[in-house]
């Protein structure tokens, strides 16, 4: 059992090693579109696999491109046909550092700083319980499967591997997806209206009229017809 546990131990030590530079301050910025490059090059890998054009499916990466962030409608299937496919790759990664410079210029560095924290964070927390449950499920499908011929804790250590591998992809994937979609709600403060009657030692301070004090027994000067005491003044 402690060789198992050892396996998830793992992956949390790493997990929670991230976490910790990124509440520390670590550079983010570079990490993030280190992981949106990838993004980039996985999609220009995908739909464009033949150097000559054969089967290429420009509209596929343009589509999946547009996820990730906005593209000029210059940036069209006419255009990127004219294009090898690193020279297409090179554009959109162009593109996108352009974009993420105008996000912080737009938001301020402070603020883009807020955003690519909150943005891992979020991120990596949501996916990692999903990940505890995935491995858990995992090890008691391979418990049940157990035979002779095959070592389930080699099994599990495998399976688990993979699944890590997996976790760190969709963190990628997602980061990338998200870093140019959110921005940062401004909190108003709200404000307080002026009070009509002003506290004093008492608690409250007497109206005047003309510069004469109303007496708790004189008309109320809203007009209401009633007694001071009993409506302006209570």
């Amino acid at each position: 059992l402690v060789e198992y546990d050892d396996v998830i131990n793992k992956h949390r030590e790493l997990i929670y090693g991230e976490r910790k530079k990124i509440l520390g301050g670590a550079d983010l910025k570079s990490n993030i579109l280190s992981m949106v490059k990838e993004e980039i090059q996985a999609l220009v890998a995908t739909h464009l696999a033949d150097e000559h054009g054969i089967g290429w499916n420009i509209e596929g990466l343009i589509g999946e491109a547009s996820t990730i962030f906005p593209l000029p409608p210059a940036l069209d299937a006419s255009a990127l046909s004219q294009l090898k496919p690193k020279q297409i790759e090179d554009k959109l990664i162009e593109l996108a550092e352009a974009l993420y410079e105008e996000r912080e210029k737009e938001l301020g560095s402070d603020n883009m700083r807020i955003l690519e924290r909150l943005v891992m964070l979020r991120t990596m927390d949501s996916l990692w319980v999903g990940h505890l449950t995935d491995t858990d499920n995992m090890r008691q499908g391979i418990g049940l499967q157990a035979t002779a011929q095959r070592d389930p804790l080699v099994a599990y250590k495998r399976e688990g591997h993979n699944l890590f591998q997996n976790l760190l992809s969709t963190i990628q994937h997602d980061v990338a997806h998200t870093v140019y979609r959110v921005g940062i709600a401004k909190r108003e403060v709200p404000q307080r209206p002026p009070a009509l009657v002003q506290a004093g030692a008492s608690g409250k301070k007497r109206l005047k009229v003309g510069g004469k004090k109303v007496g708790r027994n004189d008309p109320c000067p809203c007009g209401s017809g009633k007694k001071y005491k009993h409506c302006c003044g209570r």
